[in-house]
C-alpha cells in the first residue's frame, strides 16, 4: 500500500469515528494503563497476571493492547487479584 492509499484509508477511519466510538476506546485505553500500572507497582509481569487468573499471557497482552472489550466478570477478577479498583457502580 502506497503512502497516499495509506492517509486515504487512515483519513476515512478518522471520518467514521463518532464521539461515542472515541469515547468507548478512550476508556479501553485508560482500563488498559490502569491494570499496567498496578501490575508494575506490584512488579507483576503478564506471565504472573496470566497464572494468577489462569490466562494465557497472549490474552494479558491483548486486555494490555486498550483495544479489548472487557466483560464484568473479567475486570471483577482482575480487581480480585491485582486489589484495584477498576469498576465504580456505587
Amino acid at each position: 500500500m502506497s503512502k497516499k492509499e495509506s492517509k486515504s484509508v487512515l483519513n476515512h477511519l478518522l471520518q467514521d469515528t463518532t464521539p461515542e466510538k472515541q469515547r468507548r476506546t478512550d476508556n479501553k485505553m485508560l482500563l488498559a494503563v490502569k491494570i499496567k500500572e498496578t501490575m508494575d507497582a506490584k512488579g507483576w509481569k503478564k506471565a504472573d497476571l496470566a497464572r494468577a487468573l489462569n490466562k494465557e499471557k497472549s490474552v494479558i497482552t491483548l486486555w494490555l493492547s486498550g483495544t479489548h472489550n472487557f466483560k464484568i466478570d473479567t475486570l471483577s477478577d482482575i480487581e480480585s487479584v491485582l486489589q484495584v479498583k477498576l469498576l465504580n457502580v456505587k
